[in-house]
């Protein structure tokens, strides 16, 4: 051990941390919609106790209460379960975080190795892991978004429809939930809880189009607002909305049509470079060597990262349209 190099030892060590956290990996599990259900009721009951599943294996519940007093300790459970909730992903907060550093504590030994420098690997690994989790919560919730947007006006439409059929506004709504047409199913199942409970009705949905970040729904709910204010026809009201929503759907996709070749140069100007540092990584790593190995070829790497990141930022507010 003592011949052997001190990337190759910490590398050892990370797997071996790896290694450890695996099983508790292996036994985390997808909740069904009814256990999620209960677990987030029980946390208001007067005997509420550790939310590790009974099957979980002794490592699983000591890793996962560690991680739960961690994020809870930083302040950060909450605002990370508002967003597994929002992104659809039925994994708790604890369980979401210890997946994130097991992924850390392998891209940084992976990347330990093929630096051959430890300090760069380790802050490398960590925030290209700590990155990486959180793009994929970010892209679920676009997806889960983008879904909600689409399913809108059918959603809408099928509510008119039922007013027409003499329903109220919130048997209506019940209506939509039982089509289960997921996420806007969901969502104004959510609304319609809220509202049995002694919310009011139209600051439920306000509330689920601040999580679907839906100016389209908030349109709605303002028509609601004043319509039930002033009075009038509501279900022709949702109709003519939903018949504006179509007409901005429409453009919406001739716009984006016409923006694919910017958005196409901007994907190939951004690809380019990475794709040639890891060409030339894998063919002529002593080439590419004194950029984390000497100093100033640190700094040049900081100052190309930041010159990235401030060109995808320009690229995608030059192709992107606001319909």
């Amino acid at each position: 051990m003592s011949g052997m190099p001190l990337p190759a030892v910490l590398a050892l060590v990370f797997a071996a941390l790896f290694a450890v956290a695996l099983p508790a990996l292996g036994s985390l599990r997808q909740q069904t919609r009814r256990q999620d259900l209960a677990d987030r009721i029980e946390r208001y009951g007067p005997r509420h106790r550790s939310a590790a599943p009974d099957g979980d294996s002794e490592v699983t519940r000591v890793a996962l209460g560690r991680m739960a007093q961690l994020l809870q300790s930083t302040n950060t459970e909450r605002g990370l379960a508002e967003r597994l909730d929002l992104a659809g992903i039925a994994r708790k907060p604890a369980e979401w975080a210890l997946l994130g550093g097991s992924a850390c504590a392998v891209l940084s030994a992976l990347l330990t190795l093929l630096l051959g420098n430890i300090v760069i690997g380790v802050l490398a690994g960590a925030a290209v892991g700590y990155a990486g989790m959180r793009l994929i919560v970010s892209v679920r919730i676009s997806r889960r978004r983008n879904a909600f947007r689409d399913q809108l006006p059918d959603m809408l439409q099928l509510i008119a429809s039922s007013l027409r059929a003499g329903l109220s506004l919130p048997q209506a709504l019940d209506a939509v939930v039982r089509e289960d047409s997921q996420p806007a199913a969901g969502e104004f199942s959510r609304a319609l809880a809220e509202a049995r409970i002694g919310a009011n009705l139209e600051d439920a949905l306000d509330t689920v189009a601040v999580r679907m970040d839906s100016v389209d729904l908030r349109w709605t709910v303002m028509a609601i607002r004043i319509q039930r204010g002033v009075g009038g026809n509501l279900a022709e009201v949702l109709s003519q909305t939903v018949a504006t929503m179509r007409e901005r759907a429409n453009l919406r996709r001739h716009a984006r049509a016409l923006s694919a070749e910017g958005r196409l140069s901007g994907y190939i100007l951004i690809g380019l470079p990475l794709a040639l540092a890891a060409w030339l990584f894998l063919t002529d790593r002593s080439y590419l060597r004194p950029l984390w190995t000497t100093p100033f070829g640190v700094l040049l790497v900081i100052g190309t990262a930041v010159l990235f990141v401030i060109g995808v930022i320009w690229m995608r507010a030059a192709v992107k349209v606001e319909v």
